[in-house]
């Protein structure tokens, strides 16, 4: 299991803040959620808190929900009005509660297993009201292992210099999966620290989402594809 979420909480906080940007992830969210009147919402793999700021500071009616409590600890100080629980995603036990669920982050790529990509959905399908939306992004298969290669990231965050390996191996155990090995080295002032980290993804072809989708009672209403990934708005029945 990966250790980014749990010893590398930090690092994955920091490291974040310059990978993903933000404030355009959360207007994408924003525009869909007001043009479908959603004001209770859930963010199933919260993280650190990034998007759960901007959508307490919008009036949203928010939930966040991560595995992981050395994320939840970050994300409860970075956004101390916000609301946080620990959970899995394959174990939601909400009933009918959300206007809109979102999995952000392509989170549901640690869901390796059919089993557990069918819980995952039955249960975003029992948060929602008759009609919610269902919004989460997937790594498109064929665009991951038709580009599969190495790769080599470095950020600056303050004083920090934070550079990280990426080593990707095919795995294809239960899916589309992959194996990536990350070492990440550290320097602050002069001092340089070395984590070494590995877990598994699973990537998707749009057809097996399709499908899994129409097993656990949604409608797909729009499909963006993008160059090594998908995104799927899909509505309750």
């Amino acid at each position: 299991m990966t250790q980014l979420y749990s010893t590398l909480a930090t690092v994955y906080h920091e490291m974040y803040q310059h990978v993903f940007d933000y404030d355009q992830e959360f207007e994408f969210y924003d525009k869909l959620l007001r043009r479908n009147n959603c004001r209770k919402i859930l963010e199933i793999g919260c993280g650190s808190g990034m998007l759960a700021r901007r959508f307490v500071l919008n009036g949203y009616d928010y939930l966040g929900l991560d595995l992981y409590d050395e994320m939840l600890a970050i994300a409860r100080a970075e956004v101390p009005s916000g609301r946080f629980i620990q959970c899995d995603m394959r174990n939601l036990a909400f009933d009918g509660e959300f206007d809109a669920v979102l999995i952000t982050g392509r989170s549901i790529a640690y869901v390796t297993e059919n089993k557990g990509i069918l819980d995952t959905l039955n249960g975003v399908c029992l948060a929602l009201r008759d009609h919610g939306m269902f919004v989460f992004g997937v790594f498109e298969a064929n665009g991951i292992f038709d580009n599969f290669n190495d790769f080599e990231q470095e950020i600056r965050h303050g004083n920090k210099t934070i550079r990280r390996i990426s080593t990707m191996k095919m795995n294809l155990a239960t899916g589309w999966t992959y194996d990536w090995h990350a070492k990440y080295l550290i320097g602050q002032e002069g001092v340089q620290t070395e984590y070494e980290d590995l877990t598994t993804l699973r990537a998707f072809t749009g057809d097996e989402i399709l499908l899994f989708l129409k097993l656990t009672g949604f409608v797909t209403t729009e499909v963006i594809n993008e160059a090594k990934t998908m995104t799927f708005i899909a509505e309750k029945k």
